[in-house]
Parts: structure tokens; C-alpha cells; sequence
């Protein structure tokens, strides 16, 4: 029988602590993002530090995204069991720790080793800041919560160009982590004063060791052959995903067999919600997260825009996530999160199919599209989250929010991996890797006109990607 310590703790449910509780955790959410999104902006500068070649410095943002993708339900579970606290803290305690070593690395291969920890620490926070809110918030007042952590999220994808660049330029590239140091300590210190009587823990139950291998084992193998898929070709490693598939599938015949298994199968095949949110999420960031990686390529090298200039239009999506993703929450609270959440999809769908219809050269007419994803965005992130954590119990909200972050995670590498097949269908990929990673700056007609055409094919299958995961929102029950 699970012991839950503090889930009633009058101090939480009279608000005295709640508001510290949602910075501690929004701290969290923000210092993943923000730390993926710096990686990415320096890998120019760390491979011009390093003399690496393209396929080198690429390992620099996917050493950070491959365990944050294959680990999160591990952690998630592992604190359901252990007490979510006490990993909270760990996660910040790791970052802090890796963000001061990395100052005195030698060489590359330090490098992603420790940006392979981190990314561990942000996995282990990513899987229990969702977890903490849900535990703290009772569902009346559990939306607004979850749209100002979502947006802490999306002030992480704002601000870590402007600030990573600001730091580079000044500082050099290993200064962008000093921001993490301030940042895990005062984590640290600031759940220590606002997690108290808090910790969950379900004393007594075995854990599922054979699980805990199998499952990271065969999900790292997956993740592993859609990051590499960006730089190298599908085929070369396709035994990959054949083994990390073979793993998973010994995995689930095993869970079946256990009393307490690393994931409950039933949360998918026995509660249509749970299904049906991961999954809409999975597609929302599928369809979604490349568009940076696009963009980036269109208006610097296509267009010849500045890069204060592509800054600028690109911003306009996470800005209106961030405006948008508290009041989502506030509507959530009142009216519910399915039609919301496939609200959203659909703006977002809507502003692929424009982008597909009339591609445009200026400015504004970029911003416009960009600006009704960022709001669809907002629209759809808090009131999703709100029904993953909202269709299982206390004991499964680790578990749950390891789900999430995994599907997100799964289809952030997912968006990039099919944005970069389609565009390199029409272009050399080594072209493409090189423009996007600021190699190539100038590309002549001919390959103006291939990009042209595999920018209108990466709108039109976001589109209706965007569009399946409207539908897919709406197959939840409906008083999710």
C-alpha cells in the first residue's frame, strides 16, 4: 500500500507555499529548454574551438537530447518509488556540478560526456517537475499551474539565442553555462526551504530491475537512430532501430509478468485520455519543432535576412507561447482541456497550410504564420499536460510525466529527423547540414528552387500532421 506523506499538508492547500513550489519547478522546466536550445546555437563555435568536422560538433546538442529522450520514464518511475523530491534535487544538484566541470574540459569527447549527464539531469527534472505541480495543485486551480510552467518552458526557447549569444560573443562558448551553475544551486537550495512534508514514496514495492534496463536500452537505440539519422543516411545504421525494437518488444512481454512493472500498460490500452494526450503530443512536437531548424535555413540562406533580423521573426513563435500558455491554463480550469487543446492543433495546422499555400519573402508576412503557431502552441501545451496528469492516480504522476516528456522528446528528434529526409530529397544532405549549421551561407538558383520545393512539402505534412493531432485530442473523454 503506498505511503504518501504531505499529499494533505494544509500549508499546500491553503496556497502558503504553492507559488514557491511553481518557481522551484518552473526553474527546472525552463533550464532544460534553455540548456538545449544554447547547445544548438554553439555548435559552430564549439567545433571551430574543437577543429571538428560537421559529423563531430553535431554530437555536441544530441549527447543532450538522446538521454533527455530515453530516460525520463525510468526517472519518472524511479521517483514514484523512491520519493520525487529527492531526485528533484538530485537533478539540479548534477547540473550545477556538470555545468562547473565542463569549464575545465580538454577536449570534445569530455565534452559530450558531460553534456551527456546533463542531459540525464534534465531528464530526472524534466520527469518530476510536472509531477511536484500536479501533487500540489488540486485540479480546480491545476491548469493555471501547468500553463505558467509551460511558460517557463517556451521562455527558455526565447531567451537562450539571445542570452547564448550575448555570452559567446563576449565570454567565449563555455561561458553560456555559467547560467546553469546559479540555477541548479538556488534549485537546490530553494526546494530544500519550499519541498517540505512533500515526499511520496511507495515503501514496500519491488522495483522492476530487468525493466529499468530493458526499456532505456531499447528506447536509446531508437532515439539514438533518429539523431544520427540528421547528419549520416537512414540506411547505414538502420539495425539500430531492429535491435532497440527487438529489446522493447521482450520488454513489454515482460511487464506483463510483473506485479509492479516499470511502466502499467494498462495507463495506454484501459485509459483512452492517457493514450490519446501523449499521443497528440508526440504529434504536436513533431509537426512543430523543426521549425527553427527550417527557418533558420530560409531566412539566413535563402533570403539573405540578418541574423538580428531571422532572430527576430523567429522569436515571434515563442513569444506568444509564452503569452499565450497561462491564460490557456486559466481557460482549462474553467472549461475543460479537450477542445482547447484541439483548438490549438488546428491553428497550428491552419498556419502550415497557409505557409504551404503561399510561401512569402517578407517579413511580415512570416511573422504572421509563425506568430498563429506560437498562440496554438500555447493553446494546446498546459490543458494537454493537464489531462495526462489528470487521467491516472498520485502514485502514477512520475510515471506520467516521464510519459510526456518522452513523447515531446520523441517527437522533437522526430521533427527534426523528417524535416531533414524531405529537404534532403531535394537537396545534397551535406548541403543542407552545412547551411544549417552555418557552414554554407549562400546557395546558388538551382538549389534555391529544390529548397523552395522541399520547404512546401515540410509545410504541407506538418500541416497534416498538426491536423491528425486535433483529431487525436478530441478522441479523449469528455470531461478531461
Amino acid at each position: 500500500m503506498p505511503i504518501r506523506i504531505g499529499e494533505e499538508n494544509s500549508d499546500y492547500l491553503k496556497g502558503g507555499l504553492r507559488m514557491m513550489v511553481l518557481v522551484n519547478t518552473s526553474m527546472a522546466s525552463f533550464i532544460s529548454t534553455f540548456t538545449s536550445g544554447f547547445l544548438s546555437f554553439a555548435v559552430p563555435q564549439v567545433g571551430r574551438a574543437f577543429s571538428l568536422s560537421l559529423s563531430e560538433v553535431m554530437w555536441v546538442p544530441l549527447s543532450f537530447l538522446i538521454p533527455l529522450a530515453s530516460f525520463m520514464i525510468f526517472f519518472g518511475k524511479l521517483s514514484d518509488v523512491y520519493g520525487r523530491v529527492n531526485f528533484f534535487r538530485i537533478g539540479f544538484v548534477v547540473l550545477a556540478t556538470v555545468s562547473l566541470l565542463i569549464n575545465f574540459i580538454s577536449n570534445i569527447y569530455e565534452l559530450i560526456v558531460l553534456i551527456f549527464v546533463m542531459g540525464l539531469s534534465s531528464a530526472i527534472l524534466a520527469a518530476n517537475s510536472t509531477a511536484i505541480i500536479s501533487t500540489v495543485y488540486p485540479r480546480n486551480i491545476r491548469g493555471s499551474a501547468l500553463g505558467i510552467n509551460a511558460m517557463s518552458v517556451y521562455l527558455g526557447y526565447l531567451l537562450a539565442p539571445f542570452i547564448g549569444g550575448l555570452l559567446i560573443q563576449f565570454y567565449g562558448w563555455r561561458s553560456i553555462f555559467i547560467v546553469d551553475l546559479p540555477v541548479g544551486i538556488f534549485g537546490v537550495l530553494l526546494s530544500i526551504l519550499t519541498l517540505r512534508n512533500l515526499e511520496i514514496k511507495r515503501m514496500g514495492n519491488s522495483f522492476d530491475v530487468i525493466g529499468s534496463i530493458l526499456f532505456p536500452s531499447g528506447l536509446i537505440l531508437i532515439v539514438l537512430y533518429i539523431s544520427i539519422s540528421e547528419v549520416y543516411n537512414f540506411i547505414s545504421f538502420i539495425y539500430l532501430p531492429v535491435i532497440g525494437l527487438i529489446i522493447l518488444l521482450i520488454f513489454f512481454i515482460n511487464e506483463k509478468k510483473k506485479n509492479n512493472p516499470l511502466i502499467d500498460l494498462s495507463l495506454f490500452h484501459n485509459n483512452r485520455t492517457f493514450a490519446a494526450s501523449n499521443l497528440s503530443a508526440f504529434f504536436n512536437y513533431t509537426s512543430t519543432f523543426a521549425i527553427v531548424f527550417i527557418f533558420s535555413i530560409y531566412l539566413q540562406t535563402i533570403l539573405k535576412f540578418s541574423s538580428f533580423d531571422s532572430g527576430l521573426v523567429l522569436a515571434s513563435e515563442p513569444l506568444f507561447m509564452v503569452a499565450v500558455s497561462p491564460i490557456s491554463g486559466k481557460l482549462t480550469d474553467r472549461y475543460g482541456s479537450r477542445e482547447i487543446a484541439a483548438l490549438g492543433m488546428s491553428l497550428i495546422g491552419a498556419s502550415f497550410i497557409i505557409l504551404f499555400l503561399f510561401m512569402t519573402t517578407s517579413m511580415l508576412s512570416i511573422i504572421v504564420p509563425l506568430s498563429m503557431i506560437g498562440i496554438g502552441f500555447g493553446l494546446f501545451s498546459a490543458p494537454n499536460t493537464y489531462s495526462v496528469m489528470g487521467s491516472v492516480q498520485r502514485d502514477n504522476y512520475g510515471v506520467a510525466s516521464g510519459t510526456l516528456g518522452t513523447m515531446r522528446s520523441l517527437g522533437q528528434l522526430s521533427s527534426i529527423s523528417l524535416a531533414s529526409f524531405i529537404l534532403a530529397s531535394t537537396l545534397p544532405r551535406k548541403l543542407l547540414l552545412e547551411m544549417f549549421s552555418g557552414y554554407q551561407i549562400s546557395i546558388n538558383i538551382v538549389y534555391y528552387n529544390a529548397f523552395k520545393n522541399g520547404f512546401k512539402s515540410v509545410m504541407l505534412v506538418f500541416g497534416i500532421l498538426s491536423l491528425c493531432g486535433a483529431f487525436i485530442s478530441l478522441l479523449k473523454t469528455k470531461k478531461s
